[in-house]
């Protein structure tokens, strides 16, 4: 087994990671511009969502739901 492997596969995994992050991201600000909310809410709900996922996708969902959002 090559040396590089694990470091590749840690490479890989990060970047899915960081895809994912990033993707929630997008997501949330799309969907926080197509419910009307305004400009500046919508970054940052994405910029949160983008450096804290695991809990801001678990808070947006909530707040989303409440219709405070």
């Amino acid at each position: 087994m090559n040396v590089n492997v694990p470091s590749t596969v840690a490479m890989i995994a990060n970047y899915a990671l960081l895809a994912l992050f990033w993707g929630a991201a997008v997501w949330v600000f799309l969907d926080t511009r197509k419910r009307g909310r305004p400009l500046s809410e919508s970054i940052a709900w994405a910029l949160f969502m983008g450096m804290m996922f695991p809990l801001a996708i678990v808070t947006y969902i909530f707040f989303r739901r409440k219709k405070l959002l």
